[in-house]
């Protein structure tokens, strides 16, 4: 009742006490690490927290936040984590049943509560080391301190007792699924101390992968630890456990499961929802391999996600440029090209049913076309004539050129065409488009996008006009775009500082902050360069490097002829226009520097902070002895040459544009002037550092943000405005979460009352337009994108594609059953590998799997041999799973002979069909079948190929009539004929290869681990000497091995050629025999000059 519950709490005088500082303390500490995120990543963190599942978010939408939150909260033993919440529960179950003693009891409780504990031993799985850098990057961002953070896992990280000793310390560890696995199968870390496992990347979990192996035994082991039976809910927190937390998470742990599992917790991220719906049931596949129940999806139309993001949202300017009409002829033909392969395609392949959605221009155009024709002619690859294996190439290549049109200049792109038409020429089978009239319109238009040439009419006065060449050089759209959306910044920036100023809130010091976004780095470069230089700089010295590289073939041809009329009317004019280009280019340079009134240095004159560049950059190179002084001195000039190129560039430009581009050093332009008059303060303004008035343009790639370090990155940077050049939905919901917060931070310390009603709206989760808050306090973000073009098909159609997968997976979450058992989904073969009580890790211990049937007789499956020594690097491969579920035991070792040992004789080099092509190529293949003839009485050479590929090494149609010492059918023979012990196995896939271990050993005993591991890593001197005692006969046969190490001793010796040593070895068993022979017999031997070359060498002395 309530009155007992007073009486209790009331009790102890004490206990209120502790309880009230334990109140006070928790309001001084800082607020925990999941109340700092947004509120739907709040609710998705309460959902997952309180039962296992699979967490499927929108791009963009803060995975890797989630996940770096479920890492502090493990990796913290203080009172804000996970071991104080369950030592906590512990606390005060222990005081409701012992009601009689509760003075005593809470007074343990408190000492209890105040000892730090062990952290929970978790080991998060499927990050990338760009993903793995921007989650401690994020963890380092929030305050954690070095001691919590997750510790990083790697193959320098020592030895399997290193790693153990690192595992029983506790912690969060970011670990590969190679290392855990062989970790897990040799006990090196133990299930029973493994608190949990976090997945990221979940929809990448398959059957066979590694990472559903590690579940399948993390599961099936800590069953057998716990006794079996429970599900891994836990019980629910008391009101007490929560009195010292903050109210943001007061109610997140207040519903959670606090308890830790007998099974341990499993929780996986993802934020591909389109892959987890590519296949047949997929995702209940995915969630049976996790042995998870619950899908928790939160889509960008979710209501909780829209109601956050939708409260202060970014003022976006959407900038729809049109293609300049010799663009959209281009990407017409194209179009066009495409539809013309498409109809070949079809013809080629009329035994294929292709359905009228896979073979579409939109699809071309929006996905990966190209995979996935491959994938679907996989099957009949070997089959298909070189015509059709070319139409798939081309399609390929016309899938790029509509990416490259829009992104590349006129320049650019056509050195594109002409080297794509220069490979195809010298083709067997050249790409059909090119010759057809599309390809045609191509190659005339982007043409003519660079230069046209005329011809005027002829009249009475010029009877024979001269042909002119007019250049056109026409630009990317989008950079005119980019230059007028700076140039708005520039006059809408000073209207935003007046705002600040009026309103008192932040603002920046110095100019505004402009964050451009962009592809890739050659978009990149391409901009960076046109904002500094110009169109007219950066256009002209694009078109004298044309000209260069193609008058470069005429002046050979002319030279060779005899004279320029060897050459075409357009070979000419290019001629003549390369020298015209060359002088407007430096023409202009000369016009522009006096314009700006620079004075001409006089050459024997070298300013002071010209000598300060040359001394640094000599004692940069000090040390370099292969490089010489003059090479110093002659890269310190060029250097000043450039920079003085630069600046001069850098003038010119700003009286265009008027802006300044960010770079990794910003100088003073007066630091670099041309007065004659030098101070020591003078010579240190290079390396100043000084708040700029001036626009500070930050331009970055997408590919260039690590991971998902782009809130990171907005969060140090800060930026005023924010221009997507390239369209990119993930970093617009970035973008939305960033606004979001600024913006709510903006208006909380402006002296309006909206901020509380945008508050208000926050904590009821009601929907908001954001239009309370001015358009100065937000972000602004110029969104440009090509109208009627690639890019845009290509953005809408990934928003409508997640949506769509989304929404399925809705619409499948409310028809999918519910999994029964999630824990034991052992197969019927490792139930039937140790019949429920044999031991197959840690000494037998513990079982491979259970079997719980009674009643089943006699069982007889003991006598199957089961155990596989695998070598460690076969983990990367999906057969160690299908091993595993076959019902073999494992045990994992580092091999130097051979992938698999079966038993004591039966030794197995697997190679895939890629990895068989290469170790031919190398000779590593030689090296192998050797080593396991010498070591092994049945040495096997497994060709395991892919189940969705032919099973065949190569096309008919590449095996010719002759016989050829390239082909893979001669690599074959020759390597029966050399090794005849080698047997070689064909598989079709990993599931025939455990049909054929199985097969294999039977008869046979288990092998030896320890022997090998030893065979061929360190061979003794009694192996060495042919005194092995370890190698006995079989069955009374008489092993008669050569001793290898001493026939590459007797072929060093002085004389000794291959064919004396194999007369050396008819007559003599060892060296030590050859050593003792006279003078005469080693003439009679192996020949007068070689027997005494040889009976003086094994008597000289050796001082």
């Amino acid at each position: 009742s309530e009155e007992d519950e007073v009486q209790i709490v009331g009790a102890d005088d004490a206990s209120s006490a502790s309880a009230s500082a334990s109140a006070a303390a928790s309001s001084s500490r800082a607020p925990m690490i999941q109340a700092r995120l947004p509120a739907y990543l709040m609710e998705a963190f309460e959902e997952l927290y309180h039962e296992d599942g699979l967490a499927v978010l929108g791009r963009g939408l803060g995975t890797l936040l989630l996940l770096a939150a479920f890492v502090r909260f493990y990796a913290d033993p203080g009172p804000d984590g996970h071991a104080a919440l369950v030592r906590e529960e512990q606390q005060n179950e222990r005081l409701e049943q012992t009601a009689a003693a509760a003075s005593s009891q809470t007074a343990q409780a408190s000492s209890a509560a105040a000892t730090v504990s062990t952290p929970p031993l978790v080991f998060v799985l499927g990050l990338k080391d760009s993903e793995r850098r921007a989650l401690v990057s994020t963890l380092v961002d929030w305050g954690t301190p070095p001691e919590l953070l997750p510790t990083e896992v790697t193959n320098e990280s020592g030895q399997g007792k290193d790693r153990e000793a690192m595992y029983k310390r506790g912690g969060v560890f970011l670990i590969t699924s190679r290392i855990l696995i062989v970790d897990l199968l040799t006990q090196v870390a133990n299930p029973k101390d493994i608190e949990g496992l976090l997945v990221a990347h979940a929809e990448k979990v398959t059957e066979q992968s590694t990472d559903a192996f590690i579940l399948r035994i993390y599961r099936t082991q800590k069953q057998w630890i716990a006794g079996g039976g429970g599900g891994n809910d836990s019980s629910t927190m008391v009101s007490t456990a929560t009195a010292g937390m903050p109210d943001a998470v007061r109610a997140v742990v207040r519903t959670s499961a606090l308890s830790p599992s007998p099974h341990g917790f499993v929780k996986a991220f993802s934020d591909k929802c389109d892959a987890l719906m590519a296949g047949f049931a997929k995702v209940d596949k995915i969630l049976k391999s996790l042995h998870v129940r619950r899908l928790y999806l939160y889509p960008r139309f979710h209501d909780v996600v829209a109601s956050e993001l939708e409260q202060c949202p970014p003022y976006v300017d959407e900038l729809h440029q049109q293609l300049t009409p010799a663009m959209k002829e281009i990407q017409n033909a194209i179009a066009a090209a495409v539809q013309v392969c498409i109809r070949e395609l079809k013809k080629s392949t009329s035994l294929i049913e292709w359905s009228s959605s896979d073979l579409t221009l939109e699809n071309c155009v929006t996905t990966n076309f190209d995979m996935q024709i491959s994938h679907q002619l996989e099957h009949d690859w070997h089959k298909l004539s070189p015509q059709t294996k070319q139409l798939v190439n081309d399609l390929r290549t016309l899938r790029t050129l509509f990416q490259y049109l829009i992104q590349y200049d006129c320049i650019s792109f056509y050195k594109l065409l002409n080297s794509i038409k220069t490979a195809t020429v010298g083709a067997r089978h050249p790409s059909m488009w090119i010759l057809d009239a599309s390809g045609d319109i191509i190659f005339t238009k982007a043409r003519e996008r660079i230069f046209k040439v005329t011809r005027p009419k002829p009249s009475k006065r010029v009877p024979n006009p001269v042909s002119r060449l007019k250049p056109i050089l026409e630009e990317n759209p989008k950079w005119r775009l980019l230059t007028q959306v700076v140039t708005e910044i520039r006059n809408d920036w000073p209207e935003r500082q007046e705002h600040h100023r009026r309103t008192g809130s932040s603002q920046t010091a110095g100019g505004a902050r402009v964050l451009i976004l962009v592809k890739d780095e050659r978009t990149l470069d391409s901009i960076r360069t046109y904002l500094v230089e110009g169109r007219e700089r950066i256009m002209t010295l694009r078109w004298v490097r044309y000209l260069e590289q193609i008058n470069d073939r005429s002046r050979a041809v002319a030279r060779n002829a005899g004279g320029s009329s060897a050459i075409s009317e357009e070979s000419r004019l290019l001629l003549e226009e390369e020298g015209r280009a060359r002088n407007f280019l430096f023409g202009a340079e000369a016009d522009r520097s006096e314009h700006a009134g620079a004075k001409r240095k006089q050459p024997t004159f070298v300013p002071e902070w010209k000598r300060k560049q040359r001394r640094i950059a000599a004692e940069k190179s000090r040390g370099d002895r292969t490089m010489q002084a003059e090479d110093l001195e002659r890269r310190a000039v060029l250097d000043e040459a450039l920079q003085e190129t630069e600046q001069d560039l850098f003038a010119g430009g700003q009286e265009k544009v008027g802006y300044s581009v960010k770079a990794s050093k910003q100088l003073d332009a007066d630091s670099s002037s041309s007065g004659d008059d030098y101070s020591d303060e003078e010579d240190e303004l290079p390396y100043k550092v000084g708040n700029l008035d001036e626009l500070r343009l930050v331009i970055r790639t997408y590919s260039g943000i690590e991971g998902d370090q782009t809130n990171l990155m907005l969060d140090d940077m800060k930026p005023d405005y924010v221009i997507l050049y390239d369209a990119e939905p993930a970093f617009v919901r970035s973008l939305e979460i960033y606004a979001s917060t600024t913006a709510s931070a903006a208006a909380t310390t402006s002296n309006k009352a909206p901020p509380k009603e945008v508050i208000d709206k926050k904590k009821s989760g009601s929907t908001g337009t954001g239009t309370d808050i001015s358009k100065h306090d937000r972000l602004r973000v110029f969104f440009m994108l090509f109208e009627a073009s690639s890019e845009e098909k290509n953005f809408l159609k990934a928003l409508e594609r997640e949506q769509r997968a989304f929404e399925r997976l809705i619409q499948h979450k409310k028809t999918m059953p519910m999994p029964l058992n999630t824990v034991n989904t052992s197969t019927q073969e490792m139930q039937l590998a140790m019949g429920g009580a044999g031991g197959s890790y840690a000494g037998g211990s513990l079982p491979l799997s259970m079997d719980t049937r009674t009643g089943r007789g006699k069982a007889t499956t003991n006598q199957q041999r089961r155990e596989v020594c695998v070598d460690v690097r076969e983990f990367r491969s999906a057969l160690p799973s299908i091993l595993h579920q076959g019902g073999m035991r494992l045990a994992p070792a580092t091999l130097t002979v051979g992938d698999f040992v079966l038993s004591k004789v039966h030794c197995v080099e697997r190679k895939s069909i890629s990895d068989l092509f290469g170790s031919f190529a190398s000779g590593r293949l030689y090296t192998q079948a050797e080593s396991m003839c010498k070591h092994y009485k049945c040495p096997i050479l497994l060709i395991e190929f892919d189940p969705s590929k032919s099973f065949c090494l190569q096309s008919g149609n590449d095996i010719g009539g002759d016989i050829r010492s390239d082909a893979v059918c001669s690599k074959m023979s020759l390597l029966a004929l050399h090794f005849p012990k080698l047997r070689i196995l064909w598989s079709r896939s990993p599931h025939e290869t455990l049909r054929i271990f199985k097969l294999l050993k039977e008869n046979h005993d288990e092998p030896d681990i320890d022997k090998a591991i030893e065979i061929g890593s360190n061979e003794s001197l009694d192996t060495l000497l042919g005194m092995d005692p370890s190698q006995e006969a079989d069955d009374g046969e008489e092993e008669n091995e050569i001793n290898e190490a001493a026939r590459d001793m007797l072929l060093r010796l002085p004389g000794i050629t291959v064919q004396t040593a194999r007369t050396i070895m008819a007559h003599c068993d060892t060296i030590a025999d050859l050593a003792e022979m006279s003078r005469d017999e080693l003439k009679r031997l192996i020949g007068p000059l070689s027997g005494q070359r040889l009976f003086t060498f094994f008597r000289q002395s050796t001082k």
